[in-house]
């Protein structure tokens, strides 16, 4: 396939194109900042500069012209209002749908569609929170055969193979980013994901059977 990762160059999105392309897949990676470039072209991905809040939206769908899937996995970098998250998902949804793209998978955060309660969180992150629920609701409202990614806690890491995955609400727990990503493809390369909503942590399963049982 043919796969464009929105935010290739951020600590996921650089283990989502490692794995991608280790997969055998065409892999292009968006970034904002031209000086992370040389990391994710060492990695076999083709690389564009896109700025999700700056960048027209014309910009985005040409290069998601031919493509048969999109990763969103951009997030608002220290210092950032987390509304990146929503009108970045906003723009690249578009962008997909116009692109006649079909396949899309965001990365969220877990519980954002579970009901987490944020009444004991701070501001911050009661807004990311705020911001991640909306933009899952364009893209569920989207003509995409989307896929949404709850993850824990993120923790760098390349990842140990051994994941709990729900479509049911389950305990935070941290997960490494290298088993993010590797769920990433997994999730991606199963058609019966489409249409559904993943809280992921780390767990005993492999990611096979995870994900086998996360669908049954």
């Amino acid at each position: 396939m043919r796969i464009i990762v929105i935010g290739g160059s951020g600590r996921t999105g650089i283990l989502i194109v490692e794995k991608l392309v280790a997969a055998g897949h065409s892999v292009v990676a968006t970034i904002r900042n031209p000086k992370r470039m040389a990391e994710t072209v060492k990695r076999g991905a083709e690389t564009i500069v896109l700025d999700l809040d700056k960048s027209p939206l014309s910009d985005f769908t040409a290069t998601m012209k031919g493509a048969d899937a999109v990763v969103f996995a951009a997030g608002s970098a220290a210092g950032e209002s987390s509304a990146l998250d929503r009108i970045g998902t906003r723009r690249t949804v578009h962008a997909a749908e116009n692109a006649g793209v079909k396949r899309y998978l965001s990365i969220s955060a877990i519980g954002a569609s579970t009901g987490l309660s944020t009444r004991s969180m701070d501001d911050e992150m009661k807004d990311y929170y705020k911001q991640k629920r909306a933009a899952a609701k364009f893209i569920t409202g989207s003509s995409l055969d989307w896929t949404i990614l709850e993850p824990g806690e993120l923790t760098d890491g390349g990842g140990t193979g051994k994941v709990l995955l729900s479509q049911q609400a389950i305990n935070e727990e941290s997960v490494p980013r290298g088993d993010v990503a590797a769920v990433t493809l997994a999730l991606l390369e199963e058609p019966k994901t489409a249409g559904k909503v993943f809280q992921l942590t780390r767990g005993t399963q492999t990611i096979a059977a995870a994900l086998k049982a996360a669908l049954s």
